[in-house]
């Protein structure tokens, strides 16, 4: 059966039962409670056909309640985590602009300190469950007393005035996941909802789109192996020529390959996780497994059509489906190309 093609409430309700958004309130933030994250995602993407649904419970772990869970005052905690644990209320995280894609510091909306409030003006786009949210979590310039203090992270609820979520993106793959526009036109935001101290927004995102790696590509390997499920009882079942097409090494090469790729792959998120809390620099590991696992799903959806000829390719299959879910993969949460000249200027290597 395809992807729904819109967000799912009931869906969402049946995710939300399953405990997945407190996970951090039992195991708490450090690797424990990753670990747990990572194995619950896989699980997901194993078991759900609503690849979408599943971007957007990342998000919601990852934006929302891990960065109050790890950076907000106490207070903000009381205030905003109850609704978004129980998936009551729905949120997500305002980075990404028109001219401001993996150029962070390029962004454009600021946040102007007046008085016992900041005033945020700009637009975000490409904002994962931005149309359907109750919360953002919204990464601006700073200014001060007219002093550039850097990047901060500021709480807003889409009901406030001057917030505008209501265009929507349609996107060719995970469409049970809303993206959109989120248009801040001189929004008042209180002091108190601030994420973290003034101009730590960069250290804050760095932490929760580690994680977000962690959980969406967890998924991604919980996905390959419903491929893999998925082609081997197709390859024992489809005959040619007398025999099971299983039984051509070149069919069943496609398959192992997947499977090698899951191994690989869910054994560098499971060291990740592991080693999250501690003071090892992971900007290499994480970088490396965000390419690794978003360009095997790619290439594992491929080949799953492959085994199943034109069968796979026809609109009443899934796989057209789970190869427009699999192509974004190499751009969401910083591209792979750009994520490559990361790791090449890590490791040294001059321009």
């Amino acid at each position: 059966m395809s992807q729904p093609n819109r967000f799912s409430v009931q869906r969402w309700k049946e995710l939300s039962a399953s405990g997945i958004f407190q996970i951090f309130s039992e195991k708490g933030i450090g690797k424990d409670g990753v670990r747990a994250a990572v194995g619950q995602f896989r699980e997901i993407g194993r078991t759900n056909d609503d690849r979408g649904l599943t971007f957007s419970a990342v998000t919601q772990l990852a934006s929302t309640i891990y960065c109050l869970r790890a950076f907000a005052a106490s207070d903000t905690q009381s205030r905003y985590l109850p609704a978004a644990e129980d998936g009551t209320s729905i949120g997500g995280h305002a980075i990404t602009e028109s001219k401001a894609g993996s150029d962070v510091m390029n962004m454009s909306t600021t946040a102007t300190l007046e008085g016992e409030c900041y005033c945020l003006t700009g637009t975000k786009r490409f904002i994962t469950n931005g149309p359907i949210a109750s919360t953002l979590i919204v990464y601006a310039k700073t200014v001060e007393n007219g002093i550039d203090r850097g990047l901060s992270a500021f709480l807003i609820q889409t009901d406030w005035f001057g917030v505008h979520t209501e265009k929507e993106l349609q996107t060719a793959g995970l469409r049970g996941s809303p993206i959109g526009e989120v248009h801040l036109q001189q929004v008042r935001v209180p002091m108190t909802n601030r994420i973290g101290h003034v101009g730590a927004g960069l250290l804050i995102l760095d932490q929760v789109m580690k994680r977000e790696v962690l959980f969406a590509f967890a998924a991604n390997i919980g996905e390959m192996e419903q491929l893999v499920e998925n082609s081997v009882r197709y390859s024992n079942k489809r005959k040619q020529f007398g025999v099971s097409i299983g039984s051509n090494q070149l069919v069943a090469n496609r398959i192992v390959e997947t499977q090698i790729a899951i191994e690989l792959g869910g054994a560098l998120i499971e060291s990740i996780a592991a080693r999250i809390d501690g003071f090892e620099d992971l900007t290499i590991p994480v970088a490396a497994a965000k390419i690794f696992i978003s360009e095997a799903n790619l290439n594992a959806t491929v080949n799953a059509i492959y085994v199943r000829g034109s069968n796979g390719y026809l609109v009443s299959s899934e796989l057209p489906t789970y190869l427009l879910d699999a192509v974004p993969g190499a751009i969401y949460s910083g591209s792979n190309d750009l994520l490559r000249t990361k790791i090449a200027t890590l490791l040294g290597i001059t321009s």
